[in-house]
């Protein structure tokens, strides 16, 4: 299985912009979002906004507070944490809690956020870019990631009625395999509306073939979710 790879979703643009996630730990391109501003601010004519400046703000420093408590990284006073960014730098404070780094070298170099920050430095950015992060955490990339979730159940213990010890993991694998032609941790984190809901077909499709006795051992589940036709 391949690690740490940097993967992107047709969903995740801002601006025509992609912004790339890391599949090691799912942190989101924070270079990206920065990318995605400065094309935008030339589009509807937004005034120049740096990401330090930002950061720097009361406000945006009280928000990353309650974030980071609310995740266990934190356990201190909000005061206790205004006085170590004050003394340290806000990014120096966000990379020794693990939530803010800088990875590659020369053209791949970029700097990345844990989810709930690169979320709280989009919104704190822009209205419209405060619109646009709403709209991802409540597309249907959500509702169909959660359809996919209901799903796997089903076909998980439909799967348990024909085979005495089953191999999960690689029947996920091979699903995997067949909707984004290949497997990586994570992959579908990353997943568009489109291959969610083949993922979904799939398992709905090994569930009722169950039960119908269409597939009653391993070499023919693993057969048909091979032939499986997938929309592209």
């Amino acid at each position: 299985m391949t690690s740490n790879q940097v993967l992107s979703s047709s969903n995740r643009e801002l601006f025509g912009i992609t912004v790339r996630q890391n599949t090691s730990n799912q942190m989101l391109s924070i270079t990206d979002l920065q990318k995605a501003y400065e094309k935008a601010r030339f589009m509807h004519g937004w005034s120049d906004r740096q990401l330090g400046t930002l950061m720097r703000t009361n406000e945006f420093q009280e928000r990353a507070y309650y974030v980071l408590s609310e995740r266990n990284l934190i356990n201190i006073p909000i005061g206790t944490f205004t006085e170590m960014v004050k003394n340290e730098g806000v990014t120096k404070v966000l990379k020794g809690l693990g939530v803010w780094k800088t990875t590659g070298r020369g053209a791949n170099k970029m700097t990345v956020a844990d989810p709930y920050i690169w979320v709280l430095v989009a919104m704190e950015m822009n209205p419209l870019l405060y619109a646009k992060v709403i709209m991802w955490l409540t597309d249907s990339l959500i509702f169909n990631r959660i359809e996919a979730g209901s799903e796997y159940t089903p076909m998980n213990s439909a799967i348990k009625t024909i085979i005495e010890n089953p191999k999960y993991s690689e029947y996920a694998t091979e699903i995997n395999k067949k909707v984004f032609g290949k497997h990586i941790r994570g992959i579908r984190n990353l997943a568009s509306s489109k291959e969610l809901k083949a993922i979904t077909d799939i398992e709905k499709f090994i569930t009722n073939a169950i039960s119908m006795q269409m597939i009653d051992n391993e070499d023919k589940l693993f057969k048909a979710i091979s032939n499986y036709q997938v929309n592209r």
